[in-house]
């Protein structure tokens, strides 16, 4: 049975994991963008740790039983002066399932809980980010009713 909750630091080792699977995956989609640190997992660990009471931050764990099994960070994000989405607008950044066949039942429930609790907190609106070939992501969040708003488009300098 799946559970989702809030983090808590027993549950930064597998969160870190997670993301250091993804960013391995994502650096072979795009070498330059997201080339990993030589020490990011001990960065991604720092970071996740401050963000566990960070203000205006969201961090939600899914597991079943003691396995951990996805999780998302929401941030609050500040909107650009030249718009007025008409509240608070949140950032999903860092939103890793263990295996890509999970998004469509993890992924998803971990999208649910945040935007409702984001919601209830007075958000008007969600960003995720999505790597163009994470195609499983992408089809969760299609599902899930977010549309595509901006691409980032890159190149290397040198």
């Amino acid at each position: 049975m799946l559970d989702v909750r809030k983090a808590v630091a027993s549950d930064i080792a597998a969160a870190v994991e997670m993301a250091e699977k993804a960013h391995r995956q994502y650096q072979k989609y795009q070498p330059k963008f997201w080339h990993k640190a030589p020490k990011s997992a001990a960065a991604t660990e720092r970071a996740f740790t401050s963000l566990l009471t960070e203000t205006g931050t969201y961090f939600l764990i899914a597991a079943e039983g003691e396995r951990r099994i996805g999780f998302v960070i929401a941030r609050k994000f500040p909107a650009s002066p030249i718009y007025d989405p008409g509240g608070d607008i949140y950032l999903i950044d860092d939103f890793y399932v263990v295996e890509p066949q999970h998004w469509l039942t993890t992924g998803e429930a971990l999208l649910s809980h945040a935007t409702t609790l984001l919601h209830e907190h007075g958000a008007v609106q969600i960003l995720v980010t999505c790597a163009e070939r994470d195609l499983a992501k992408a089809e969760m969040l299609r599902r899930s009713q977010l549309t595509i708003a901006s691409n980032w488009w890159t190149k290397p300098l040198g």
